[in-house]
């Protein structure tokens, strides 16, 4: 009884001094202070829901768990006193949309200046499971929408709405080529695009882009953004979602 006793006096005093445990292996790696091996089991974590998860009190930085609710390994990036999960596996936040293209033009005149509108079709609806870094990217097509001689300019800006409310860290200012003379309609192609990076908590968004003209100046009177496609010369050999995607606003989220 006594050697017995001995014997796990020395283990535990073994096991403090190098700080290292083996499991399923007499031999654990010198960089880990836990080495667990094995030809047909698997290494289970604490299984919560994510309310469970979300009432732990200050969760150390790099606690993990495995969230039963969104179905992920879970990971407090964050600090314990402000907890910031992050699920590994990310391929559950499926409903990312991928590249939206839109035909549909937005007019600016004098009758809706002075006010952000929203640009059509250029909406997305997304929902992600933790807290994530979002990436979203759009493309405008501004030019003159009236024939004229004169120079003129329009000043116009643009910005991303998230969930009703504009995100001021997005507002760019969108430039437009005065285009005398020539067709009703005309734009130049003139294409400028955009890119903005945010932190998301975990929630469903709604990301619209908008457009916002201060003012016309000069011979210019109307805007539209949006690519015009109907009297291209030279596209007898494409088809009308080609000239689209070559010319049209877009919108893509994506995480960074």
């Amino acid at each position: 009884m006594k050697k017995s006793t001995l014997t796990f006096i020395l283990y535990c005093f073994i096991s403090i001094t190098y700080a290292q445990i083996g499991i399923g292996t007499t031999v654990p790696d010198i960089s880990s202070i836990l080495d667990i091996e094995s030809a047909n089991k698997g290494l289970l974590i604490p299984r919560l829901s994510n309310a469970q998860k979300n009432n732990i009190i200050n969760p150390a930085t790099g606690l993990m768990v495995y969230d039963t609710s969104n179905k992920c390994t879970s990971v407090n990036i964050g600090t314990p006193m402000a907890p910031n999960w992050e699920c590994l596996n990310k391929s559950d936040n499926a409903t990312i949309p991928s590249v939206i293209v839109s035909n549909t033009s937005l007019y600016l005149n004098t009758s809706n200046d002075n006010q952000w509108l929203d640009v059509p079709g250029l909406e997305a609806t997304f929902t992600i499971l933790e807290s994530e870094m979002i990436k979203i990217d759009w493309t405008l097509f501004s030019g003159q929408n009236d024939s004229s001689t004169d120079s003129g300019f329009a000043q116009m800006f643009t910005i991303l709405n998230i969930n009703g409310v504009n995100d001021v860290e997005s507002s760019n200012y969108l430039p437009m080529i005065h285009n005398p003379g020539g067709d009703y309609y005309r734009l130049l192609m003139n294409n400028s695009s955009f890119t903005h990076a945010i932190r998301l908590n975990a929630g469903t968004y709604t990301v619209k882009v908008k457009v916002y003209a201060a003012s016309f100046l000069g011979s210019t009177s109307e805007v539209r953004i949006g690519a015009h496609i109907n009297n291209w010369a030279g596209t007898g050999n494409m088809i009308n979602d080609e000239k689209i995607n070559a010319a049209a606003n877009k919108l893509l989220i994506s995480f960074l």
